[in-house]
């Protein structure tokens, strides 16, 4: 999980849905095999080596990176790192204004298959380029309801992460009614929900 640099704990969302968004077009990669947030989760707080950690999900390499949001700039710093050797493959910080933050999560993605030597298909690079949203408040909506609904699927018994997830998401599509990733995660809620 990315590390929220800041004095403001509740703003981990933010770092939370650029890891998500990079795990995301990385997995649109056929070439490369990434793993799920929720297998990731676990080694928030655990203070395991990366060679541990590589070791325990069967990966050779880890994506670290840390987000920070400062008015409206934003810093974020990514490491790969293989596992085995525990030793830098790659860094790079990125130092951007907010508004182009859903750019840089396609930059950093296509930027770290380049390192693992991945092929990207046109198709694929199509769909990593692919901006979900342009209005960065339905966005700041959605990744808040995205953080509430892992709340509540970290622990079952929290219905109320669940209804503030939906409220979130009800007010995401109040400024983009387009926004298609949106729909997705009130389908999770509906799902969870009812079932």
């Amino acid at each position: 999980p990315f590390k929220l640099l800041s004095e403001e704990p509740d703003k981990q969302y933010l770092a939370d849905g650029m890891m998500d968004a990079i795990l995301l077009h990385l997995s649109k990669i056929e070439d490369l095999r990434v793993m799920s947030r929720t297998s990731t989760e676990q080694y928030r707080e655990l203070g395991k080596t990366m060679t541990e950690i590589g070791r325990e999900l069967g990966v050779n390499y880890l994506l670290e990176g840390s987000f920070q949001k400062y008015g409206n700039n934003v810093r974020l710093i990514i490491q790969l790192i293989k596992t085995g050797k525990e030793g830098h493959i790659w860094a790079n910080e990125y130092d951007r204004k907010w508004n182009d933050i859903l750019s840089v999560q396609s930059e950093v993605a296509q930027a770290v298959a380049r390192e693992l030597d991945a092929v990207i298909s046109p198709e694929e690079k199509q769909l990593i380029e692919k901006i979900p949203t342009t209005n960065l408040t339905a966005y700041d909506f959605y990744e808040r309801g995205k953080d509430e609904l892992m709340k509540y699927e970290i622990d079952n018994n929290n219905k109320a992460a669940l209804e503030k997830a939906e409220d979130l998401f009800h007010e995401a599509l109040k400024y983009d009614s387009a926004f298609a990733q949106v729909y997705t995660g009130l389908a999770r809620v509906y799902w969870n929900k009812h079932y």
